[in-house]
């Protein structure tokens, strides 16, 4: 992926926030997450287009303010360095949540192209 193509996909995640957040109906802003090989952390990091939007509670579980660790997990379910299955259990595979960032990110390209026109 060359770099235009990859600035333009990291801020139409950006755009868009939060995969797990949206599910819950929150916006909250996202970190782009690489997603790994066999959806195990320390294995090969998969390419720039193997990108989804996660906030900084389900990317790095850290605690969105003013909320505490207990209210993030009560409120917007497990993080993804927390509670792997959990995560996965409730929020879908890797390649679910990638083929739905992926959709996401032509609604908003088609909406943006609309609105231009």
């Amino acid at each position: 992926m060359n770099k235009l193509a990859r600035d333009r996909r990291f801020g139409r995640i950006r755009e868009i926030g939060c995969l797990c957040c949206r599910r819950k109906g929150w916006w909250n802003a996202p970190d782009v997450h690489h997603l790994n090989l066999d959806e195990h952390a320390g294995q090969l990091r998969l390419g720039d287009e193997q990108t989804i939007g996660l906030c900084i509670w389900h990317h790095r579980n850290q605690p969105l303010a003013p909320f505490t660790e207990a209210q993030c997990r009560r409120i917007l379910g497990p993080s993804l360095p927390g509670e792997p299955i959990k995560f996965r259990e409730e929020f879908g595979a890797d390649q679910a949540l990638l083929a739905w960032q992926d959709e996401l990110i032509a609604d908003h390209e088609r909406a943006v192209i609309g609105r231009a026109a």
